[in-house]
């Protein structure tokens, strides 16, 4: 007569311990659950701060103005103290002769800044030590390609120069379709070893309209004998070939700039 009572105790007393293991394991995982790494770290963690973007300006001296004697310096003084992430300096050396040309500059640097805000620091605080013969002009890159074995200090520059006559998001597309293929070629044959389009925000030196500079570097005097022949041979496969996109802009680009200059200059050491 007491083994059924005793089964009946023995069941339900498992079932108790049973629900108060249950509850203790739950008691447990609900412990263990709660420091969940995700949201304490996305609680303590501090608001990461976005990455800024660099800000690109172009400086030159017209030809009939004369640069300051310690530009060089200066130039080497800015980049020394963060002002500048990069700048590269050159100096006239020739323009081509041609109806419609001119000689846009004598003295022509490139000029990187780490951020708009540093750009904007500079204008306000360090340009003024330029003078009044130096134009600083800020721009945007469309196009940048440049190889590991760009050495501008070794480089032949030449600049083309011209007046866009057509908005930003237009000059972008005739870069991208027509002045990359052209100038990939003179890049993948190795005698160029960098081409940047900048396109200015605001019209500068007497022109009307924002000018756009297409910059590119040779790698040596050598190679840049070999221009001519490199891109007058593809330019004659391009215009031959099926390509009616490239076949269309070269005979229309008129509409979308003027020439203005092809300059030549060499690169001028910072102290």
């Amino acid at each position: 007569m007491k083994y059924p009572l005793q089964s009946k105790t023995s069941t339900w007393l498992g079932l108790m311990l049973a629900c108060v293991a249950l509850v203790a394991c739950g008691k447990k995982e609900a412990a263990t659950a709660t420091p969940e790494p995700v949201a304490a770290a996305s609680e303590s963690a501090p608001v990461a701060s976005a990455t800024e973007t660099p800000a690109h300006a172009l400086l030159f001296v017209l030809p009939d103005k004369k640069a300051p004697a310690d530009l060089a310096q200066k130039l080497a003084g800015w980049k020394a103290d963060g002002t500048l992430s990069d700048v590269v300096l050159t100096q006239y050396v020739e323009h081509e002769v041609k109806e419609g040309y001119s000689q846009a500059f004598a003295d022509f640097a490139l000029l990187d800044f780490p951020s708009e805000a540093a750009f904007e620091t500079f204008k306000a605080n360090s340009a003024s030590a330029l003078g009044p013969d130096v134009i600083v002009s800020r721009v945007d890159v469309l196009l940048d390609k440049r190889s590991r074995k760009n050495d501008p200090s070794q480089s032949v520059f030449v600049t083309g120069v011209y007046e866009s006559l057509v908005d930003k998001d237009k000059y972008q597309e005739f870069t991208d379709d027509y002045i990359d293929p052209n100038m990939g070629n003179q890049y993948s044959s190795g005698i160029m070893t960098r081409y940047t389009m900048y396109l200015e925000r605001e019209a500068t030196g007497g022109v009307a309209k924002p000018k756009a500079f297409l910059v590119t570097q040779y790698a040596s005097q050598d190679e840049f004998k070999r221009k001519d022949s490199v891109k007058g041979n593809y330019k004659k496969l391009l215009l031959g070939g099926d390509y009616p996109v490239w076949q269309h802009i070269d005979g229309t680009k008129k509409e979308l700039r003027r020439d203005y200059s092809e300059v030549i200059s060499k690169p001028v050491p910072l102290p």
